[in-house]
């Protein structure tokens, strides 16, 4: 039987098969990743240790993390790669980077919604003033080439039910008066930061706006709608939604996601922001459907639960300004993504 951590190698291989030549300005460079033990961290250390074992890129990443120790123990085959140095701390601390940086990726925030409600300072400060620790310490840097700072596709505010898909230049107004927008907010405004950075320092900063995403090492806790159908698919309750399934997201492979992240880092335009995640997309009922039919018996899925009034959202895409500069694509389409990933899930 293949290992779970077989089959993720599987997958950063055949990413990375199809794109290697996009990455040759990372070899053998020192990249400096915060937020390195997260399901987006995660994933670009698999496709670092492939670049480096396989295609000899003689990468050095510095793991900036709250946690490392347990993530090396429980990722031991990547936390005892010895190209991977480990540095615990938190971001909103940060005061300097190692010297040798050639490239930072900065992925540390909180983005479990459930903090939205329950500590929403906290999730403010780490996304907001995180980003401001981590580009002072970017800015002394002697040898840097290139920030990509990882923001959100939440920042252009409620995508109208009319557009299909959003690009770079889409924007919307958004309230803040509920704490359930300070993540939103505080991306923005990170955002807004690394601009006037940029405006003072020339720091050569590329900006990514992450959409939806699924895969292993994402977490079945995590309260998004693609992980409540998995988990409870997998433990055998019924699959609910809160209105009638009719609002619409896409969801791109990890695979993919750490490889267009890597792409930006390699081949972005300084001061340029891009969209990543899935072009296609579908909605809540849909995708409820295509998951439950993976198990046996198939769990019930049940409309309307708990909330009267639920609003339709939709929130998709256009990634065409990246695959034009970048050179990425999809590699993996929504229902292997959704197969590859259960399949990781029940093979403990």
């Amino acid at each position: 039987m293949t290992s779970r951590i077989d089959l993720v190698r599987q997958d950063a291989e055949a990413v990375l098969a199809k794109g290697t030549h996009l990455l040759k300005p990372l070899a053998n460079s020192r990249i400096f990743i915060s937020g390195g033990t997260g399901f987006l961290g995660t994933w670009l250390l698999e496709l670092l240790s492939v670049l480096n074992a396989k295609y000899q890129f003689n990468v050095q990443v510095g793991v900036f993390s709250r946690f490392p120790q347990k993530f090396v123990e429980r990722f031991p085959h990547l936390g005892q790669r010895k190209e991977f140095n480990f540095l615990e701390g938190d971001i909103r601390y940060l005061t300097e980077l190692p010297r040798e940086t050639d490239y930072v990726i900065h992925a540390a925030a909180l983005t479990d919604r459930r903090l939205f409600a329950s500590n929403p300072t906290m999730v403010g400060e780490v996304n907001a003033f995180g980003a401001i620790r981590l580009l002072r310490a970017a800015n002394l840097l002697e040898h840097l080439k290139k920030v990509v700072l990882i923001s959100s596709g939440l920042v252009y505010g409620p995508q109208a039910l009319n557009i299909e898909r959003i690009d770079e230049n889409y924007t919307n107004g958004m309230r803040c008066d509920n704490a359930n927008a300070i993540y939103a907010e505080s991306k923005r405004f990170a955002e807004a930061m690394a601009t006037s950075f940029v405006s003072e320092s020339k720091l050569p900063l590329v900006t990514v706006r992450p959409f939806a995403f699924v895969g292993p090492y994402q977490s079945l806790e995590l309260p998004w709608a693609v992980t409540d159908f998995i988990r409870d698919s997998v433990t055998g309750c019924p699959l609910k939604i809160m209105g009638d399934g009719s609002t619409v997201r896409s969801l791109m492979y990890a695979s993919d996601f750490a490889f267009w992240v890597l792409a930006a880092l390699a081949q972005g335009s300084p001061r340029a922001a891009y969209n990543i995640g899935s072009p296609q997309p579908i909605d809540l009922l849909s995708l409820a459907k295509m998951i439950s039919q993976h198990f046996t018996p198939s769990p019930e899925i049940l409309t309307r639960v708990g909330q009267s009034g639920h609003e339709t959202t939709r929130l998709v895409p256009c990634v065409d300004k990246a695959r034009r500069e970048l050179g990425v694509e999809l590699t993996v389409p929504l229902a292997e993504a959704l197969q590859k990933t259960i399949t990781w899930h029940t093979a403990r």
